[in-house]
């Protein structure tokens, strides 16, 4: 995982290890870990809400971290320093042990509460959609109120089911969730309201390796979530900060847009895009609150 801070190398391995070499987690990175470890514990029994449906609210919780692809059980398998930064993981009878220079990906794993869905109401189950909430990219939003310091949250998306052939849980269908760590927050509420739209783009990187249609499937303050349009179509291997330029017609000559933006996230088929400036007449500006209102509506209105 740490797809959101390590990159495209985190986005796709869905449990496997990579195999091109990522550098050791920075101090920043660390801390998110460290808060993601103190707040989303194993065993602790949290709430989530799939693809930003907040009045569709699940119980659940972690059974298990994916750690460089193997599964750590317990917290008590995860050495700390005397700060609470995490040090090193421990695997098996054996105690193999990883040190955190060497992380490569860290997931969440949690049961398939997929049944759930059948307690809901017509109308919330409807909100659901065919697509079902554990279907490979979709996002689903923890809640905990662990750690003592409030209600926190983070968005994941869902790398994969996977029925486990030993260990605790051996063959029980659980879900692999990549958490995007720069949404992690503790607060009362969520700070950012995303909102599912279907806008058609052009996405291209400067540098060449990609151009091609796609859409935008939701958009919140600043950033939108990308999905390629066409099936069987993945997505270049992208690191956060990488530019790509989105072109967005709604429709009439004053409604094209040229946007600049900045990579937040990405696996093969989706990413997430900071939207950072738009080209008008040849020149580059940073969005005003006003530009990006009128870009918001517009992209809602045309989805």
């Amino acid at each position: 995982m740490l797809k959101s801070l390590f990159g495209k190398t985190f986005g796709s391995s869905g449990g496997k290890e990579p195999s091109s070499a990522v550098a050791a987690p920075t101090r920043l990175e660390l801390e998110r870990i460290k808060t993601l470890i103190e707040f989303f514990p194993i065993g602790k029994k949290l709430r989530y809400y799939p693809e930003f449906k907040q009045e569709i609210v699940f119980d659940t919780l972690v059974v298990a971290y994916c750690v460089n692809g193997d599964f750590i059980y317990s917290g008590d398998a995860i050495d700390h320093d005397s700060e609470g930064y995490p040090t090193a993981f421990r695997f098996g009878e054996s105690n193999r042990r990883t040190p955190v220079s060497a992380l490569k990906v860290f997931q969440l794993l949690v049961p398939d509460t997929s049944d759930l869905e059948m307690k809901l109401d017509y109308q919330r189950r409807a909100l659901i959609g065919r697509g079902k909430q554990f279907n490979k990219g979709n996002y689903i939003s923890l809640i905990s109120n662990a750690g003592g310091r409030g209600v926190s949250t983070v968005d994941t998306e869902v790398a994969k089911k996977v029925v486990l052939p030993d260990g605790p849980y051996a063959h029980s269908t659980m879900i692999l969730l990549t958490p995007e760590l720069r949404t992690l927050v503790v607060t009362d509420q969520r700070r950012k309201s995303r909102t599912k739209i279907s806008a058609p783009v052009i996405v291209s990187m400067p540098l060449g390796g990609f151009h091609g249609p796609c859409t935008i499937i939701d958009i919140s303050d600043q950033g939108v979530r990308i999905r390629v349009r066409d099936r069987g179509t993945s997505l270049p291997s992208m690191r956060p900060g990488d530019e790509v330029i989105i072109e967005v017609d709604l429709g009439e000559a004053e409604k094209h847009y040229s946007i600049k933006g900045s990579i937040i996230r990405s696996a093969s088929e989706t990413c997430v895009v900071q939207l950072d400036g738009q080209f008008k007449d040849g020149r580059f500006s940073n969005f005003s609150p006003l530009d990006l209102l009128e870009l918001k509506a517009g992209l809602i209105s045309h989805g």
